[in-house]
């Protein structure tokens, strides 16, 4: 196996199928799972007594990659591997936002992988999975929150999703069933 397919950082737009795509290579390809959001979650419990999307946890992870670094997280995520890795094939890291993050990824190794689905799709997907409060938000502010991490800012640290897709080495589209989506996880990954 290569260290590319050691290491795969999944980043996408909120409710594209990150998560469930780590799912499927923890259950079936052995793979050891750590989430960004659930590291900035940790963080803002110990900062805020939050884990409230706006304003929390995008103030503790704009908090963590300004005073450590744009690739903290995914620095953080690769220190928990390093501990389980004799035990699991490879790791993959969901929640990548920054360009450092991205960077993170490819500087160790790694492959970039970009998922997307149409906008309507992921909204209802958000409303289903209960959680972070997710549920509450109106379509409109699902777009506006999305749109604040579309920028195009060259800082490492900045949340910056349109850059992150163009760096992405596998783009896939979670738009059809489940099935469909593996499978072509799988062929584009090659695990």
């Amino acid at each position: 196996m290569t260290t590319s397919n050691k290491i795969i950082g999944i980043a996408g737009s909120f409710g594209s199928g990150k998560d469930t795509l780590a799912d499927y290579l923890v259950a079936h390809q052995n793979y050891f799972h750590v989430s960004t959001g659930d590291l900035v979650r940790k963080e803002s419990i110990k900062r805020h007594n939050s884990v409230e999307r706006n304003p929390y946890l995008q103030e503790t992870a704009t908090y963590l990659r300004k005073n450590f670094g744009g690739g903290v997280l995914v620095e953080r995520a690769l220190d928990a591997y390093a501990e389980q890795k004799d035990k699991h094939k490879g790791v993959v890291i969901t929640g990548i936002r920054s360009l450092g993050e991205a960077k993170a990824i490819k500087k160790a190794g790694g492959r970039l992988v970009f998922v997307d689905a149409p906008i309507d799709l992921r909204y209802a997907r958000i409303q289903t999975r209960q959680r972070d409060n997710e549920s509450k938000v109106s379509f409109e502010h699902f777009k506006m929150s999305e749109q604040k991490e579309n920028s195009q800012s060259d800082s490492d640290a900045d949340f910056n999703i349109f850059k992150i897709k163009e760096l992405a080495d596998v783009q896939l589209s979670n738009d059809t069933d489940l099935d469909s989506f593996y499978r072509s996880a799988t062929a584009a990954l090659k695990v």
